[in-house]
C-alpha cells in the first residue's frame, strides 16, 4: 500500500493529500460496515451458543437423515436460500458453525462441505429475488435484471450440473485438495 501511495504521488503526480484523505474515508466506511457485520455474526453466534441452537438443530438434521449425502443436499438448499438473501460472508458466518458440526458428525467431509458451501453461496448470489451480484451486475451494465437473467440464463444449467457434481462425487470434489495436502 505504501508503495502504491508513494508511486502515486510521487512518480505520476496524482494523489494529492486531499485524494489521500477521501480514499482512507472510504476505506474506513468499508472496512466498518463488514466489521459491524462481523460482530452482529459474533453477537449473533454466542446468543445462538447460549440458547443451544446448534444442539437442537444438529437434533433435528440428523432426526430428518443420518445419510451423508442427503444431508450434503439438505446444505445445499439451505446455503442456496441464505445466498440469496445475504451477502456470502454474513451466511457463512451465521450458518456454518450451525450446519457444519452435524453433518460432520454424519461423516461429510469438512473439505466436501466447504466446497459446497461456497458454491451455494455464490449460486444464491446469481439467484432472484434477491441476488445481490444480479443488482450490481445490472448497475454496472445499465441493463434491467430481467435482460440480465435472460442472459445468464444458460449458464445456470452448467452451474449447477457443477453443483451436483461437487455434492454426489466426494472422490472427484475431493481429488484437487487431497493432490494439494501431500
Amino acid at each position: 500500500t505504501v508503495y502504491v501511495i508513494l508511486i502515486s504521488a510521487l512518480l505520476y503526480r496524482e494523489l494529492t493529500l486531499d485524494h489521500l484523505w477521501n480514499s482512507a474515508v472510504l476505506t474506513a466506511r468499508s472496512s466498518s460496515a463488514i466489521l459491524i457485520i462481523v460482530a452482529a455474526a459474533a453477537l449473533f453466534g454466542w446468543i445462538l451458543a447460549v440458547e443451544q441452537v446448534p444442539q437442537s438443530f444438529a437434533a433435528a438434521l440428523l432426526g430428518l437423515s443420518r445419510d451423508p449425502v442427503m444431508l450434503l443436499v439438505i446444505a445445499n438448499l439451505i446455503f442456496f436460500v441464505a445466498g440469496m438473501f445475504l451477502d456470502s460472508t454474513t451466511a457463512t458466518l451465521l450458518l456454518v458453525p450451525i450446519i457444519a458440526p452435524p453433518l460432520v458428525l454424519a461423516g461429510v467431509d469438512p473439505v466436501q462441505l466447504g466446497i459446497v458451501t461456497i458454491f451455494n453461496l455464490m449460486l444464491g448470489l446469481l439467484t432472484p429475488p434477491m441476488g445481490l451480484s444480479l443488482f450490481l451486475v445490472a448497475d454496472i451494465a445499465k441493463v434491467s435484471i430481467r435482460q440480465l437473467l435472460k442472459a445468464l440464463l444458460p449458464f445456470y444449467i452448467p452451474l449447477l450440473t457443477t453443483l451436483a457434481i461437487l455434492t454426489f462425487a466426494k472422490d472427484l470434489t475431493l481429488w484437487l485438495p487431497r493432490i494439494i495436502a501431500q
